[in-house]
């Protein structure tokens, strides 16, 4: 095939250890556009209904779309799909890095895993192979010590898409992480992944994406690129990343606050605290996708202890979910936290989310220092903040009921915990407040994942955000 299509979904029964390419016709790729479309048609024609998230049954997908890989600007993103763990319907996540395109140059649109290995494996493509290996050795790795691991047993020229040990323990909040910082990240399809016992996919990237016409692709990414320099939000994003919002969205009423219950800065006075300048001070080194001539990611590092550490620089959902909705104003807390997360390969909005409500359950007597192994939850304690998320990754204490998102969590807490939960069919809420753009309300509750802010519908023509 042409186009950016290669024509070849690569099919993996783990419970046989049965690997198979299969070459759809044509028309699935015209019917069904991009990776997000030939998933869920594969899905649907091969999966039993009513099958619980983890039974073998359901089925994981990792898909490419026709300008992943190409020269189309930010042409990095693939999509994971499958039925949610954390809220029991369909559950898609997307990232970007360097892990979707490997895919296609190694020949593939897409690679689906249905059935649950008897022992941890990981996938391996390249070099014209496909293959099952043990990946035992692995386990309880952190996603960047797997990576580093790896790249010393395979060499440096593959991409890795893993979970780290939340995944491993199933924690329903549990994402998938690419190129060490990326995730694909909502719906806790790490979980999913986890219960699979597939410990990562590895792709080596030698092969060329098919072009209808390579040199007006070329051509028009020159052309897009020259009016994209002139957009002020390209111009944000690129000299800050979505850091730079988050002052901005604090006092819109666009992020919400002390766990949706606050007020913008009346609440959250000192968003500059942890927004736009503040963030590039830690700064170290510039950071793309592919293709992307944004740029918006960062290597970020703090020198002193307590949260001495080097790791990605915190995207605005990081910031919003473990700042303003937790009144946290402290920056390095926050950096630590994203590392942790990464790490261990959870979802930064669910875990601020959860932490959220834990503190106003403690705050409201609901919870006591008992339950919180003698934490003292209170809004803005950045050293519990931090601590608890330490919790949920280990499934420790309280970490344990909170690793599996606020509305099971408030469940078995009771007492009237449930009024804290802020979710969506089970699904932590993004920290976009459709009070302030009311398209995030109707695609957190219209699209066929609940409380998904990446669809984004109408909301970014009202936020202004228009490249």
């Amino acid at each position: 095939m042409e186009g950016g299509i290669l024509g070849k979904i690569v099919w993996i029964n783990l419970s046989k250890g049965t690997i198979k390419v299969i070459e759809p016709d044509k028309s699935l790729y015209e019917q069904f556009l991009g990776g997000y479309g030939i998933g869920v048609k594969l899905i649907y024609d091969k999966q039993k209904s009513g099958v619980h998230p983890f039974d073998p049954d359901n089925i994981l997908g990792f898909a490419t779309g026709p300008l992943t890989g190409t020269p189309a600007p930010s042409s990095s993103r693939y999509t994971v799909m499958g039925k949610s763990p954390l809220t029991g319907t369909w559950g898609d996540a997307n990232s970007g890095g360097f892990f979707g395109p490997a895919l296609k140059r190694a020949g593939y649109d897409g690679i689906f895993f249905e059935g649950v290995s008897s022992e941890w494996v990981y996938l391996l493509i390249g070099d014209g192979k496909i293959e099952l290996n043990d990946a035992t050795p692995h386990v309880g790795l952190d996603t960047n010590e797997l990576e580093d691991r790896m790249k010393e047993e395979l060499g440096s020229n593959i991409r890795i898409a893993s979970i780290g040990p939340a995944g491993e323990k199933c924690s329903l909040l549990a994402c998938i992480i690419n190129d060490k910082w990326r995730a694909a990240a909502r719906s806790g399809l790490g979980a999913l992944m986890g219960s699979k016992k597939l410990k990562a996919v590895v792709v080596k990237d030698k092969g060329k994406i098919p072009l209808a016409n390579e040199e007006m692709a070329k051509s028009l990414r020159q052309k897009l690129i020259a009016e994209y320099k002139q957009s002020p939000t390209f111009q944000l994003l690129s000299s800050f990343g979505t850091c730079g919002v988050t002052a901005m969205f604090v006092a819109s009423g666009e992020s919400p606050v002390k766990n949706w219950a606050g007020v913008s800065d009346e609440d959250f006075p000192n968003a500059a605290a942890i927004s736009d300048q503040s963030v590039i001070n830690y700064q170290k080194k510039k950071y793309a996708c592919f293709g992307c001539p944004i740029a918006c990611g960062g290597e970020v590092k703090v020198e002193n202890e307590p949260y001495a550490c080097e790791t990605h620089k915190p995207e605005y959902e990081t910031l919003s979910a473990l700042g303003p909705l937790c009144l946290n104003d402290n920056l390095e807390s926050i950096i630590k936290i994203n590392d942790i997360c990464d790490r261990a390969g959870l979802d930064t909005i669910s875990v601020g989310t959860a932490i959220a409500f834990s503190i106003e359950c403690y705050e409201n007597g609901i919870l006591s220092k008992d339950d919180t192994d003698g934490i003292e939850l209170t809004w803005g304690n950045h050293q519990a903040i931090v601590t608890m998320s330490e919790k949920i990754a280990r499934r420790e204490g309280l970490g344990e009921l909170l690793a599996d998102g606020v509305q099971r969590a408030s469940q078995r807490i009771g007492k009237g915990s449930e009024h804290f939960a802020m979710h969506l069919g089970g699904q932590e809420i993004p920290m976009h407040d459709p009070r302030n753009t009311p398209g995030y309300g109707t695609s957190y509750c219209t699209d066929a994942t609940p409380a998904r802010h990446m669809q984004g519908g109408s909301a970014f023509l009202e936020g202004g955000f228009v490249i």
